[in-house]
């Protein structure tokens, strides 16, 4: 109902809204009313729709681009088999921006052996030990001694208005980088795949 996604907190009926039938046949009936008033209202609501459409498409862009920690999360799997030993350390942003348990491609079955920490607090001492690492830029350089950057990932950072098309533009900046062990094998087995045909 209408009262109970207004209780919901900001964050979970921002979605809801859009759907409530109450909402929309109100907002249908006004269109019509305004549609029948002649030329100028008709343009006025072509006008809000392409506006509506340009909106979401920016914030569609930008949407996209706000969780770097989910594409970081497909991108360790490339770097060991799943039946290999592999300890991966996710960082704090990396946690809160899209790596979660639906990305753990290497659970533990299947004797599989991949481990996924998000424990917070460890000491960079012990956050070497991983082999993997998904931490942010400013946190590189305590790992350099035992850990190569191969790959960085991009986040969000502002919506910028040009003069020229196209005229608006999210730009991005550099947030998570993936660090792998320096004592790691630099590439997974191409027979990972076939190797788990069996276990099916």
């Amino acid at each position: 109902s209408l009262s109970l996604s207004l209780s919901l907190s900001l964050s979970l009926s921002r979605f809801i809204l859009y759907v409530v039938p109450l909402l929309n046949i109100a907002a249908a009936f006004f269109m019509k009313k305004l549609w029948d008033k002649g030329i100028l209202f008709r343009c006025a609501i072509l006008g809000m729709l392409l506006a509506n459409l340009l909106g979401c498409s920016v914030f569609l862009s930008a949407s996209y681009h706000n969780y770097p920690g989910g594409s970081a999360m497909a991108a360790v799997h490339k770097y060991a088999d799943c039946d290999q030993n592999t300890t991966v350390y996710i960082g704090n942003y990396a946690a809160q921006n899209g790596a979660s348990r639906f990305g753990e491609e290497c659970e533990a079955v299947f004797e599989r052996r991949w481990n996924y920490i998000k424990t917070e607090n460890l000491t960079i001492s012990t956050i070497r030990g991983f082999d993997l690492l998904l931490v942010e830029p400013k946190e590189v350089t305590h790992y350099n001694p035992t850990h190569t950057v191969e790959e960085k990932f991009y986040g969000f950072s502002r919506i910028r208005l040009k003069p020229t098309p196209p005229f608006i533009l999210t730009e991005k900046k550099e947030v998570l980088y993936l660090l792998r062990s320096k004592s790691m094998k630099k590439e997974k087995s191409t027979d990972c795949d076939s190797a788990l045909i069996p276990l099916l």
